[in-house]
């Protein structure tokens, strides 16, 4: 009977299978071992899987949090609030882990939910570029224009931050000063780095072909409508 009850839970509940597959494995002291345990269990869509995965984005090491975060990114269920909200509190959780930050943002970019975009758009001026460069593309993936604003205000933010300062007789400027609030050089590869990326976020969202901050700002004003 017991057997009976089990076989049943199983068929109604894949999850149970799963999670029990996922108990053994996790036990390995190998890193590598817990992650691929991790990346096993995202197969099965399930509530309560994510949950687990949820539950991991705070917990263990780099790589296991980085495979939690995959995996709550691969949800093809058609409702996807939760796995979203999992990944927007793992986001929190790992504030200071720019490696699981970033993959914890591209996943967020893969559910594709509007609902997201402030925890996003809260990671756009991240001193970090490859921070940065994910919830800037996370942007671009979801595709909302309520994005746009903060993206060209972006935009301008990097261009102020590797701007001299003005010269008032001193000698020459300190670039950074305008927004970068970092020394010279790192605003300026900032700047490098992530201008092309915000400029094809917002070309993907809006169906524009123009680029630079003063161009965008200048469609935002005459009413900039998406294509």
């Amino acid at each position: 009977m017991i057997a009976l009850l089990l076989t049943l839970a199983l068929q109604d509940d894949p999850s149970v299978a799963a999670l029990e597959e996922f108990k053994t494995a996790y036990k390995s002291k190998d890193v590598s071992a817990r992650a691929a345990a991790v990346s096993a269990l995202a197969a099965t869509q399930h509530d309560k899987v994510y949950a687990k995965l949820g539950q991991l984005l705070g917990t263990d090491e780099k790589d296991v949090r980085i495979a939690a975060a995959k995996g709550l990114g691969g949800c093809t269920a058609e409702k996807k609030a939760k796995p979203a909200a999992y990944l927007m509190g793992g986001a929190a959780a790992n504030a200071k882990d720019p490696l699981v930050l970033a993959a914890v943002l591209e996943a967020i970019g893969k559910l594709k939910q509007d609902a997201t975009l402030p925890e996003v758009e809260k990671h756009f001026r991240s001193k970090d570029v490859t921070v940065a460069t994910a919830a800037v593309k996370a942007a671009e993936s979801i595709k909302s224009t309520r994005s746009v604003p903060a993206l060209i205000g972006t935009l301008k933010w990097l261009y102020d931050g590797a701007q001299p300062a003005p010269d008032y007789g001193g000698g020459g400027g300190t670039p950074g000063v305008g927004g970068g609030g970092t020394s010279d050089q790192d605003a300026m590869a900032r700047e490098r780095a992530m201008t092309p990326i915000v400029n094809k976020a917002l070309q993907t969202i809006t169906g524009q072909s123009i680029s630079g901050h003063k161009a965008w700002e200048d469609w935002l004003k005459s009413g900039g409508r998406a294509k």
